[in-house]
């Protein structure tokens, strides 16, 4: 594979990795005059794992492509790694500490039922307990260590986002009818699964599966797409997971499809750019851990290559995994009881999706959630926009 290749897929991964992970600060990575965001865990109120889970070490620790998870949130699957044993005895034997938090998937809410009244749907930029009624220039404790303490840096960063909010309305998007809702929905695939053992949302997306065919199909655009990610976005931090404290979510990128014709399509990067820009300005430090499965050959010997570039504190929050038994392993292990079952191995590679189809359709019947698109706190969701639909007399849009 000549330089130039390795180059562009080197971008291309990163910026899925930034992309869609919502909680991005802007760590810069120059490669070959490309730069790139790279992912910066502030912290939260997520508990994680204080040793390597034994069946996710690696021989080598010492070495630059050893374990990428040496502190407090997890481990890697690492070539070499050693032989898979069962997963509820590695949680066992390294956990014992943190006890597992029950996997409840309901929304904080209430988002299912219509209140009697109507219901004050604007949230501000800021909360009481993150940071910015102490700090004296009112600066959430996120920016700051997205900026690394610089005051200055954290200022610009906090007013640019507050600009950004009053350009698009963000404080009120969830008071708003949001009739594209199913449409946007089935353009790319993205659900909340439910919690991990740690009680943190867990946020699964298919980047490679953006259906732009299916988008031209509905008269969706970019613009509205880049607006349903701000509506999912918000409903999260202020509705399901309203706080105190401020909560950091796991995200799962399942790369099953990605390919060099994604790394040529202006649209597909085109939209992955503006993704970057939009959520590493305004969501920082709402990771928790990211998860990259079914991940191809070439990115784990590319990753290799970048690795050394990024920061600890983002290496210590990427995990690299390929379809397999191990994977299935480690996935249950950092899931739980919200593992989707189109995420098992044996079964997603049976998943065969065609440009211009849905990958799922949602169900109308709570009792039938799982863990996975049709999810309980997905259910919820969809019925709280449903519910705001009515509210305005607007309907929702059926995808074509």
């Amino acid at each position: 594979m000549r330089l130039e290749q390795r180059s562009l897929l080197i971008v291309a991964g990163v910026r899925l990795l930034c992309a869609l992970n919502s909680n991005l600060a802007s760590a810069t990575i120059t490669i070959h005059s490309v730069s790139v965001s790279a992912d910066i865990i502030s912290g939260g109120r997520g508990r994680g794992w204080y040793r390597n889970p034994s069946f996710i070490s690696s021989k080598s620790t010492h070495h630059w492509t050893g374990v990428l998870f040496r502190t407090r949130g997890g481990s890697t699957v690492e070539e070499g790694a050693t032989a898979v044993v069962d997963a509820e005895a590695a949680v066992a034997a390294d956990d014992v500490a943190d006890p597992v938090i029950s996997n409840d998937t309901s929304t904080s809410g209430n988002a299912t039922e219509a209140d009697t009244e109507p219901r004050n749907l604007t949230f501000p930029a800021t909360r009481s307990y993150d940071g910015s009624p102490e700090d004296p220039d009112g600066i959430p404790t996120r920016f700051l260590l997205m900026k690394k303490g610089d005051r200055a840096e954290a200022k610009d960063a906090f007013e640019g986002h507050l600009a950004w909010r009053k350009e698009f309305d963000v404080d009120t998007i969830l008071s708003r009818p949001h009739p594209q809702f199913d449409v946007c929905k089935a353009l790319v695939p993205h659900y909340f699964a439910g919690r991990d053992p740690h009680n943190n949302i867990v946020f699964v997306q298919r980047p490679a599966m953006l259906d732009f065919e299916l988008m031209r199909k509905n008269n969706a655009t970019i613009d509205d797409l880049l607006m349903h990610y701000i509506y999912v976005i918000e409903y999260c931090w202020n509705i399901l997971e309203e706080g105190p404290p401020e909560g950091v979510m796991t995200n799962v990128l399942d790369m099953r499809g990605l390919s060099f014709r994604n790394m040529k399509n202006q649209e597909y990067i085109g939209f992955g750019k503006r993704f970057v820009n939009m959520m590493s300005s305004n969501y920082p430090g709402r990771s928790y851990k990211t998860l990259i499965v079914n991940a191809p050959k070439w990115f784990h010997a590319l990753f290799k290559v970048f690795k050394p570039l990024l920061r600890e504190s983002t290496r210590q929050k990427i995990v690299i995994l390929k379809a397999g038994k191990q994977q299935d392993t480690a996935l249950k292990f950092y899931l739980g009881d919200s593992l989707p079952r189109d995420l098992i191995s044996d079964r997603g590679a049976k998943q065969v999706q065609e440009a211009g189809t849905r990958y799922f359709l949602p169900t109308e019947e709570r009792d039938v959630c799982e863990p996975g698109p049709n999810s309980l706190i997905e259910f919820a969701m969809r019925q709280f926009c449903i519910e705001q639909l009515k509210f305005h007399n607007v309907t929702l849009q059926e995808v074509i």
